[in-house]
């Protein structure tokens, strides 16, 4: 009974891997190092290993990007043989220009979520996307993120509106930081967008907000839980550490090779500490960079306003 017990309450993690560091997009706000780099056959290798070994460490398995689908041969080599101890919890970020129909089957069979990114500086097919959701049954496991940055706050919830016209409810608000500056009109006409969008959800139009309502229990208690593998095999406590702001901070974030590594040595105590160094970060650029404190306390207001509302 008792190691029952310590089996039951022993933590899970969540990966996230960067399976390519290029990009097919050049976007303006985009603050990720882009060397051009793919996962190697031998670090392929060494990753399965090391999903093998911590399969009972594993939560969820998360492909980011800077577009993955670039290395979507290695996605499917992945998830081919790493699928019995992962199951169906795979998830990935794309931009979702490189889709086509072997992609949407593995998005039916493995994947838990699925984030499409959209923003007013590419190209999105929202009748194309839509139709293929629709086909392969996806509506309860896509996620779109709106991008909102100083430049476009008008056009993102004309995008908003257009997916939630053709029945999408499900969303991810992503306002850009660190990046270029939020000016005082910026920051009003973002703040409009968040109330809108945020009234039609109390209204109880079963809107989603992923990481913005705290009832959705499930990705906040995995959020704390969150390592990344970068393309050098290595371990990190955030894939901050693969954006220019972050890159400072690397060794402090540097948790170990993926080589025999064992998840089970990871402690809630670690993960404190390096949010400590994160947010010593973030203040240093709040303060450099023009906005950003402003656009933190309008983000942290709206949550605040959702979250204490009675559902």
């Amino acid at each position: 009974m008792i190691l029952f017990m310590i089996d039951f309450i022993k933590m899970k993690f969540n990966l996230i891997t960067h399976i390519t560091t290029s990009c097919n997009y050049n976007c303006s706000y985009c603050d990720v190092i882009k060397d051009k780099k793919n996962f190697s056959k031998k670090a392929l290798e060494e990753l399965l290993v090391f999903i093998k070994n911590n399969k009972n460490y594993i939560e969820r398995f998360k492909f980011f990007g800077w577009e993955p689908l670039l290395a979507w041969e290695n996605i499917k080599y992945i998830i081919d043989n790493s699928k019995i101890y992962i199951c169906n919890n795979y998830e990935i970020v794309t931009n979702t220009s490189l889709l086509k129909d072997e992609i949407w089957e593995y998005f039916k069979k493995y994947f838990k979520i699925i984030f499409f990114s959209i923003d007013s500086e590419n190209k999105f097919d929202y009748e194309k996307i839509s139709n293929f959701i629709k086909k392969y049954n996806l509506e309860n496991k896509v996620y779109f993120n709106l991008v909102i940055s100083p430049w476009n706050e008008k056009q993102a919830l004309d995008q908003f509106y257009r997916l939630y016209n053709l029945w999408f409810r499900w969303f991810n608000i992503l306002p850009i930081y660190l990046t270029k500056s939020w000016n005082k009109q910026n920051l009003q006409e973002l703040s409009k967008i968040m109330k809108e969008i945020l009234d039609l959800l109390l209204e109880g139009n079963n809107l989603k907000l992923y990481w913005f309502q705290e009832n959705l229990w499930e990705e906040l208690k995995l959020a704390n839980n969150t390592i990344f593998i970068d393309i050098d095999w290595k371990i990190y406590y955030s894939d901050i550490v693969s954006t220019f702001s972050g890159e400072k901070i690397k060794k402090d974030l540097f948790v170990s090779n993926i080589n025999n590594f064992e998840l089970k040595k990871l402690e809630k105590n670690d993960f404190k500490k390096q949010k400590e160094i994160i947010r010593k970060l973030e203040e240093d650029i709040y303060n450099r960079v023009s906005g950003q404190k402003e656009l933190q306390k309008i983000m942290d207001y709206f949550s605040v306003y959702l979250n204490n509302k009675k559902w």
